[in-house]
């Protein structure tokens, strides 16, 4: 009973010095994110970002939410990079934010130290404890913390037109060293990380360097450049597997009614990361911290994934433990409980692969 009663007593003389404190901080938070809200009201977040609808549903719905003006140029990943790197080469810093595909950032912007720290710029309690998350080491794709990948998803960047050599089984990865094939699987350009890149490092991973090299030399892939190119050529029969083709033209293939003969194959799943960064000496840096706070925050990745499921039928998930995967696309989050069996390709935790990928790439194709 003794025992008891000291407790409660030494209890009680402890609630004077932890309350005050504990109202002292959340005053802190509550005064800083104040006013940081009105003096973001009178600048403008000058946003680059990746192609999909999603960014732009985002980027409005933050303008009309705080009454900040958004100026938003659409760009892809390799583009960005590049108009970035010439930009800050040349003395000039126009971008808050940069949205995307985190692989260009990770692997060029942030050691070229093209990027910013991105924790300073964190406010609310919420968005700043890591515990929200569901994995602590995926949270940032960089060593410096710059690139915050708030959706890391399996995606499937291998298509199979089945109206080609509809004899053929495509089920493995080693099924694609068939004979019959040669000459008919397309690639990506993979000389740059890109949806190619990341689908041939993942086989890297499985598979190993001689299965890469054997698979693009003796089967005489054709590469594509672009995206439009690798579209044109799974989609309209001349080929009958594509590496590298961006899920969402596919998406948007199927649901204006065509495709009817490509097919997902899903069991050659890469892990990707998509997220955002801040380059360096971004002019309205309290602009920047209100979209990163409600950004990452429940409501703004509940509506992410909304956004992201209108014209996409996977990758709606998010890090955050609190927002549940869109129904449907449950199956695009990776097992956090055991990261190691993903080759995460647009993270450092992938960068071996990818380089490697790269590298015989440019061996076997003379570039």
């Amino acid at each position: 009973m003794f025992a008891k009663l000291a407790a409660i007593f030494v209890l009680a003389l402890m609630m004077p010095i932890l309350t005050p404190s504990g109202a002292a901080h959340a005053q802190a938070w509550q005064d800083e994110w104040k006013a940081t809200l009105a003096k973001a009201k009178g600048q403008t977040l000058n946003a680059m970002v990746a192609g999909e609808e999603a960014y732009q549903i985002i980027l409005n719905e933050f303008s009309k939410k705080f009454g900040v003006k958004v100026e938003t140029t659409v760009s892809r990943p390799s583009s960005a990079l590049a108009r970035i790197q010439t930009e800050q080469k040349n003395g000039q810093f126009i971008w808050d934010i940069w949205m995307g595909g985190t692989s260009n950032m990770v692997n060029s912007a942030s050691p070229a130290g093209l990027t910013a720290p991105m924790e300073p710029y964190f406010i609310l309690p919420e968005v700043k404890d890591v515990s929200n998350w569901r994995h602590a080491d995926f949270i940032f794709g960089d060593s410096k913390r710059s690139v915050f990948t708030n959706s890391n998803k399996l995606e499937f960047y291998v298509l199979r037109n089945k109206s080609v050599l509809p004899e053929v089984k495509v089920e493995t990865w080693d099924d694609l060293l068939n004979p019959k094939l040669k000459g008919k699987i397309s690639v990506r350009d993979m000389s740059v990380p890109n949806a190619g890149t990341f689908a041939m490092a993942t086989a890297y991973g499985v598979k190993g360097p001689d299965f890469v090299r054997k698979l693009l030399k003796d089967q005489e892939v054709k590469v594509y450049e672009n995206p439009q190119q690798l579209d044109a050529a799974i989609m309209r029969g001349g080929q009958a597997v594509s590496i590298g083709l961006e899920t969402y033209l596919w998406d948007k293939c199927r649901a204006d009614g065509g495709c009817k003969d490509v097919d997902n194959l899903y069991q050659f799943g890469a892990a990707i990361s998509l997220g955002l960064t801040v380059p360096k000496n971004a002019p309205d840096s309290d602009a920047v911290k209100v979209f990163l706070n409600w950004y990452l925050s429940k409501e703004g990745q509940e509506l992410w994934l909304k956004s992201w499921a209108i014209q996409n039928t996977s990758g709606a998930v998010s890090m955050r433990k609190d927002v549940a995967p869109v129904k449907g696309h449950e199956n695009s989050l990776p097992d956090f409980s055991d990261p190691k069996k993903y080759v995460f390709v647009s993270s450092e935790h992938g960068s071996a692969e990818i380089n490697s990928t790269i590298k015989i790439f440019k061996e076997v194709m003379g570039k």
